[in-house]
């Protein structure tokens, strides 16, 4: 298994980024010249890569992948190399190179009974591979909600609304529970957090050839950013208010990286995951880059509204059900198999396109 531990440790290694490494001794080409070379191997084999001076992840990806958008992977697979908040590998660090290839297994989950209680649930579409009612399972995130709830002996019973709706409506009691979902301060006045079920990495973009020097928040003033409407603000909204940032938000992360690549944006923050779809997707792989630190890392949540006195109750069974899937791997499985499938489609999508353009 690439993910190598639950959501506490995804987030650890979540925590950093495609980085330039420090500088060390580095061993010789022609060792790693073979270790590339395995990449067209077996997908059984056991795949490594020993960190050279200079190297990234997004570098170690295009050698393995031929994208170098497709990191992520490889920093889940290496939790146990991290060595610091700011940098992952170093130089000599031997890296696991997991396989994208599909493989199935089995995971242990619950079925509901007569006996278990209907949970009215919403979340939204077009959030890949979280939520989506096209994904498999309906998403990453659904199927672990599916899975926690009725392990907690409730039976969810899960629609797929336009996200505004869905959050209203989670306030209001409509619905018992929603997901996934971000805190916001706004947020919390009407609503209960779950314990944090999936951590996210949210990145800096810019464009390829324009070097964006950033260490933290500070290094954006001055700058448009674009962040979709409707998505969570409140790590940039004082800046934003104060007018050091200047934030623009269409409709789509596809329109926020069309408008970097025309220059009608200085930058672009999402989750990595987003991001990175989005830019295989588009096509965009060699005209926009990632910011070697991150912007932040952000919890994703289940939510329940306090309007209804029994939330807090239902919470705390499922967030003993998240505790233990946890414990006993089935949150790693379960993430494992969605974020394969998910890179899997990217790949695809990918050689679609280069076919496509080939013709």
């Amino acid at each position: 298994m690439w993910i190598k531990t639950a959501a506490s440790a995804i987030s650890l290694s979540l925590a950093l980024i495609a980085a330039p490494l420090l500088a060390q001794p580095a061993p010789g080409d022609a060792e790693n010249t073979a270790q590339a070379a395995e990449a067209s191997g077996s997908a059984e084999t056991t795949r490594t890569y020993v960190v050279r001076k200079g190297d990234s992840l997004s570098r170690i990806a295009k050698r393995f992948y031929g994208n170098s958008v497709l990191w992520l992977p490889i920093l889940n697979a290496n939790v146990d190399k991290v060595k610091g908040q700011r940098k992952l590998i170093f130089p000599g660090t031997t890296l696991m190179i997991p396989s994208l290839e599909e493989r199935e297994e089995q995971i242990f989950t619950a079925a509901a009974t007569p006996e278990s209680q209907l949970l009215p649930v919403v979340t939204g579409n077009d959030y890949a591979p979280f939520t989506d009612k096209n994904l498999p399972e309906g998403g990453l995130f659904t199927e672990l909600v599916k899975v926690a709830m009725t392990r907690a002996g409730y039976k969810p019973d899960i629609e797929f609304l336009p996200w505004d709706y869905a959050m209203r409506a989670t306030q209001k009691s409509t619905f018992k529970a929603s997901f996934p979902w971000y805190e916001t301060k706004d947020r919390r006045e009407a609503l209960w957090y779950s314990r944090p079920v999936y951590e996210v990495l949210i990145v800096v973009y810019h464009k390829a050839g324009a070097p964006l020097q950033f260490d933290g928040i500070d290094d954006l003033n001055g700058l448009n950013l674009c962040r979709p409407e409707g998505y969570f603000d409140d790590d940039i909204s004082a800046k934003v208010a104060e007018g050091l940032i200047i934030r623009t938000a269409p409709t789509t992360p596809g329109d926020c990286f069309n408008m970097l690549v025309s220059g009608d944006v200085d930058v672009v923050s999402l989750s990595a995951m987003v991001g990175n779809g989005e830019i295989i997707k588009a096509g965009f792989e060699d005209q926009i880059e990632v910011a070697e630190t991150p912007l932040a890392i952000r919890p994703l949540h289940i939510v329940y509204p306090k309007f209804d006195p029994r939330s807090r109750g239902v919470m705390g069974k499922i967030d003993v059900a998240l505790k233990a899937m946890e414990k006993e791997g089935v949150m790693a499985q379960v993430i494992e198999k969605h974020l394969r499938s998910h890179f899997e489609a990217l790949t695809k999508a990918k050689d679609s396109r280069e076919v496509a353009s080939n013709e």
